[in-house]
């Protein structure tokens, strides 16, 4: 913990006092000493020019800051600045230090392990992993953290001490171009993503969707693991990003099976982080055409978008050497198709 102010008395209550807790307590006169420490746990502001520092401190972590005065406007516009807590002048060192607990204990982001889908980015939280139409985007540990928080606050403005709190923790000590220099390094890496880190001069970053008007056509099958997963990763290498495919299941399975997997490596596709999904009306709004492979009629919907049926070709227990003529089958279908879109 940093307590932050023009004398260490309250440094060296608080040290007494939590020293049964095995907490670091250190001193700094002045904001920029936070600096020079390598993270923290909370910040404790105590006496004067606290906008000032609430602001500097603010620029430099987001770990939970407490501000000590003894004006309310004061503190009001340090609340506003990005202060966690205010406590007035003269509050009993006992206090201050059950209020720090509180913070430290609260200041905990929350993080998603699921998998999430953004434009044509899919990115699985819990395999570290993220991919544009199939293909897996080489990032750094610490790229990949930053591009998870933006897509879990997707369309939401992010300041660069959320940013910093989310990507690299809440006890993070630097200069906010740190931030900076990160998002310049993933840009490019997120080209043709149908998505866009949009910065807002002064305030922070924003993940922004970008309009789509390429053609996109939608596969379903009823497990999601075999056929359809073959036909959209074929449809979107054919298509050279002029056009694009999803695809989606009746009843989904629980993922793709191995010898569609083999087959498709087998030809350079990789799908071993394909995942099946359910089928909604909202997948099919605004695709050029819905293929549907071997689906009963009553699991259905009834969908707005052409529909046209390629017949079972099912690949579900079939021998390895079946799963390839059905790969072949399907692929050259696909081919026509990406012909007939006239794109």
């Amino acid at each position: 913990m940093v307590v932050i102010g023009p004398v260490a008395r309250l440094a060296s209550e608080l040290k007494r006092l939590l020293a049964h807790e095995e907490v670091d307590i250190v001193w700094h006169r002045q904001p920029s000493g936070l600096l020079r420490e390598p993270s923290a746990d909370a910040v404790v502001l105590d006496g004067a020019d606290l906008v000032d520092a609430t602001a500097a401190v603010r620029r430099a972590t987001a770990a939970s800051l407490l501000v000590i005065g003894t004006d309310e406007h004061v503190a009001a516009t340090c609340l506003a600045l990005g202060a966690d807590c205010w406590l007035p002048s003269g509050t009993g060192p006992a206090l201050v230090g059950a209020q720090v607990r509180a913070l430290i204990r609260k200041r905990v982001p929350a993080r998603l392990d699921g998998v999430i889908e953004v434009g044509r980015l899919r990115i699985d939280a819990g395999a570290r992993r993220a991919d544009i139409d199939g293909h897996e985007i080489q990032m750094t540990p610490r790229e990949f953290d930053l591009l998870r928080v933006l897509v879990e606050n997707e369309g939401k403005v992010m300041s660069r001490d959320r940013i910093l709190a989310g990507a690299w923790s809440p006890r993070f000590v630097g200069e906010p171009k740190t931030v900076d220099v990160h998002v310049a390094w993933l840009r490019p890496k997120l080209e043709g993503s149908g998505i866009r880190v949009t910065t807002l001069r002064g305030v922070g970053y924003r993940l922004d969707v970008l309009g789509d008007s390429r053609p996109r056509v939608l596969f379903v099958c009823v497990d999601n693991g075999g056929r359809s997963q073959m036909a959209a990763a074929l449809f979107n290498r054919h298509a050279g990003g002029r056009a694009w495919a999803d695809s989606a299941g009746t009843r989904p399975a629980t993922r793709v099976q191995p010898k569609v997997v083999e087959v498709m490596r087998e030809v350079g596709v990789d799908l071993r982080a394909a995942k099946p999904r359910l089928l909604t009306v909202g997948l099919t709004d605004g695709a050029a055409r819905v293929i549907t492979m071997g689906c009963a009629d009553g699991d259905f919907p009834v969908v707005s978008a052409p529909v046209e049926d390629w017949g079972p070709l099912d690949a579900g227990g079939q021998s390895l050497e079946t799963v390839r003529l059905i790969r072949d089958a399907i692929d050259g279908r696909v081919r026509l198709l990406v012909s007939s879109l006239a794109i």
